[in-house]
Order: C-alpha cells, then structure tokens, then sequence
C-alpha cells in the first residue's frame, strides 16, 4: 500500500513518471516491445499457451479435449496469435535455407577424370590444386522462382588477385498447380490447429515446391547434392507452412497495437506506441499480447532456434550424410518482450502526449498533401482515391479530437491551412476553360476543390 501512495506521489508530480503500476491513472499506456528471430510450430504454440493460461487446466490435458476451457482460451488469445506463412510466402522463407555465408574449401585437382575445376583454380597463391565453395540465391521471379549460384573462389596461375566464378546450377520453384491448393492448405492447417479438423496432407504440400537443373532436360551437375537440396528445401518449406516467425508475430503485434489506435511517439519508427486509455478498456488485450510474446520469446527465441533458415555455423551442405544432422544453429542473443506502462500522469506527460497526437496528425496530412501534389503535377485527379485517403486522414484527426480536445486538432492542421490557397488555384488550372466559363461552373468548380482540399471536420 505504501508503495502505491508513493507511485501516485511521483505520478502527480510536475515530471510524472511512466509507471509500471497499470492500475495506477493516467491518459493510457506507453508499450514497447521488441520481437527477435525465431520460430515455432502453430500446434505446438498454442497447446503450450493453453497449459500456460488456462486457470483450471488440468495436467496432461490437449487443446481441444473440454470445449469449454478452449472457448474461454479462444475467446483470449485466437484474434492475438498469428497464423503460419503460406504460398510464396512459405515458399521465399524456406529457399533461405539453402542459402548460407559459411564457406568450404574443396580440394580439386583439374587433371582428375571428374575435376569441376576446369579454371584450374588454386586454394592460395601458388598452393594446392581447389577452391572455396559458397551457394547463393538469386531471385528471378519473387516467390515464385530462384536460381541455386554456386560461387567458387581461388587462384590462378599468373593472376595476382583472387578469382570469382559464378555459376547457377539448379533452378528453384514451386510447381504451376500450387497457386489455390497451399492457400487451402494454409486455411485447414489453421482450422486443424484451432478446431480439431482433418489435418491436410503433408506429402502433398511438399510436392509443391522443385529443385532442378538450370538447363532444361540436362543432367544434374551433382545429383547426390540436388537430391539433399530438395530434401531440405521441402523440409524448410513445410516447416515454415505450419510455423509462426518473427516476422509473422511482428505484423500481428503491430496490427493489434494500432487496431487499439496506438500512435508513434515522435522519432519513432516502431516497437513504441502510446494507446490512449483512460478508462483501462484495452488493459486485458494488451496484458494478453504481452503473454504471447512471452511464450514466442521461450519457445522461439531461447530453447526453439532450430528454424531451417537460420544461419548456421556451418554450412547445411558440408557432407551428404546423415551426420550433418547434428549441425548446431548460431547462438540466439536477444529474447523478445513487451511492456505496457501507465503514462500521462502529469502535465508534462500530457504535454507530450498532444505532440505525439500532432505529429501523428500532420504525417497524416502531409501524405495526403503529397498526393495531391503528384496529381497535379500529372494533370490527372483521381477524385475517387483522394476521397479514400482523405477520409483516413479525418478519422485520424477524429480520433484526435475524441482523445484531447478539438485545440489540439487546430494546432495540427495550422500548417495545412496555409498551403490550400496555393493548391486551389493549381486545381483550377486543371480543369478545362469550358468548365470556368460562367459564374454558376466557377461556383461548382471552388466547391469541388474544397471538398478535395479540405480536412475540416464536421
């Protein structure tokens, strides 16, 4: 109780403090949180969030077996996890693991029978016969098609400097039928996950996707090689169709986050937003997007970093044998986490809050602005689209007058005011002769441009 009096002392100071009391009052909540690389299984996810979160959840229990306690954790966290890749999402994710920086040195001797090294490359300078071998990815159509490089590097008798040879071996992509079948994969698996129905075919999924000779009907360079790279591929690729990653659970806490009207705070590009909530409506969403990425940040961060496209200490490709199971993943070094902070609790916090609101609001307005700007420099208006992005500017500027007060609207749009005069008489140069000819045209005229140019709100 003690401490409570004391955080309510400081909150009613001049500064404020951002407070870690949620309960404490204040305008709303200052969140920051950050999401690192990782991955983990759908299914797997969620049963860990059920046996994590659901009070009477008894020991032993699958998601799913009473459909009460899966209601109640629906009803928490289905609109809060996000769901896996899938298409050329999957598909672009999963070619990163035949990609890797680790490099091998491969002895050859060109006078060999077999040598695939016909530039008669050295490993250094004046030494054995080789070269050091690394597989790139080139794209050629995205999410659809990628080229497997192999790039060689050595010496050459008489060359003071390093070679590079580059060569694209193998052609990766996903077959012509797969366009509608993954996205109904993607639906069943979530449904599988979810609800309990039939779980779609793994194999069939895995016949999506190809690697083959660059040349039409030629023969592979090294089969054995080809083989373990569609292998893998495969494996990535069905790995990433039923996986949430980092950048999945990015897009959702984002969208969750500005979904509850969160705004950047000035020079801010991401991971800070404030949520205005007087009342503590949005606590529990946000306490429960807090839990999600705690359970992200166990599972695939610290104890999961065994995600096919993660860079590796060695490359994937160093032996065609099962030994090479065991390669161990880099280190992960960052844990993913979020908090939500009481703010606005003095008036100097509040201060700052009205300014987050303004930058917010002139960003808004200066996008729309710079439409319009590129409109008139073509000479053609897309009155249709600007009616879209004007009506976005005023529900942000709504929104702003909701949360502060129609002052801090005004002291936003000032500077927008101030170029609609230079911008109407641009606008009525765009217009034909014919329709500024008679009083009645120029009337409806000044009234079109109005309704474009202007952001007052009703």
């Amino acid at each position: 109780m003690t401490d409570e009096i004391s955080s309510q002392s400081e909150a009613d100071s001049e500064e404020g403090v951002v407070l870690a009391n949620q309960n404490l009052p204040g305008l709303g909540f200052l969140v920051n949180y950050a999401i690192y690389d990782g991955s983990v299984n759908l299914q797997e996810f969620v049963q860990q969030m059920y046996e994590c979160y659901t009070e009477d959840y008894i020991e032993g229990e699958v998601y799913g077996e009473n459909e009460e306690r899966k209601a109640r954790f629906q009803n928490r966290f289905y609109r809060l996890i996000p769901v896996p890749r899938h298409g050329g999402s999957a598909f672009s994710q999963a070619v990163r693991a035949l990609e890797t920086k680790a490099q091998r040195v491969v002895y050859d001797d060109p006078d060999s029978a077999l040598t695939d090294n016909k530039e008669r490359l050295r490993v250094k300078r004046d030494g054995r016969w080789g070269y050091t071998v690394q597989w790139n990815i080139v794209t050629l159509r995205r999410n659809i098609e990628y080229a497997l490089t192999r790039v060689r590097r050595g010496y050459v008798d008489g060359q003071p400097r390093v070679q590079v040879i580059s060569e694209s071996l193998y052609r990766i992509r996903k077959a012509a039928q797969n366009t509608t079948y993954t996205r109904k994969w993607a639906r069943d698996y979530v449904q599988h996950v979810w609800e309990g129905e039939a779980m779609p075919s793994v194999q069939e999924l895995r016949n999506c996707v190809i690697i083959e000779p660059m040349k039409a009907e030629s023969l592979p360079n090294d089969g054995r090689f080809m083989n373990k790279a569609q292998e893998r591929l495969r494996n990535a690729f069905v790995a990433a169709s039923m996986s949430i990653d980092d950048d999945k659970m990015r897009k959702k806490v984002r969208g969750t986050i500005v979904g509850l009207g969160g705004i950047l705070p000035h020079a801010s590009s991401g991971g800070v937003y404030f949520v205005y909530d007087r009342d503590k409506v949005h606590l529990n969403t946000l306490n429960d997007l807090s839990s999600v990425i705690e359970m992200f940040a166990e599972t695939a961060n610290s104890r999961d970093r065994d995600a096919m496209w993660v860079e590796r200490a060695t490359p994937w490709w160093t032996t065609v044998d099962a030994e090479d199971s065991n390669e161990i993943p880099l280190s992960a070094h960052y844990t993913s986490g979020m908090r939500s902070l009481t703010y606005g609790s003095s008036k100097k916090q509040i201060d700052d809050i009205k300014q987050m609101y303004i930058s917010t609001m002139q960003n808004a307005q200066a996008k729309y602005y710079q439409l319009v700007h590129q409109m008139l420099q073509k000479g053609e208006i897309d009155e249709e689209l600007l009616e879209l992005r004007k009506a976005a500017v005023l529900g942000t500027l709504e929104k702003a007058k909701k949360d502060l007060g129609e002052e801090t609207v005004t002291l936003a749009t000032a500077q927008y005011q101030e170029v609609v005069s230079g911008l109407t008489s641009r606008f009525q140069d765009v217009w034909t002769r014919d329709e500024r000819e008679s009083q009645e045209e120029k009337k409806r005229l000044n009234q079109r441009i109005d309704s474009i140019l202007s952001l007052r709100l009703s």
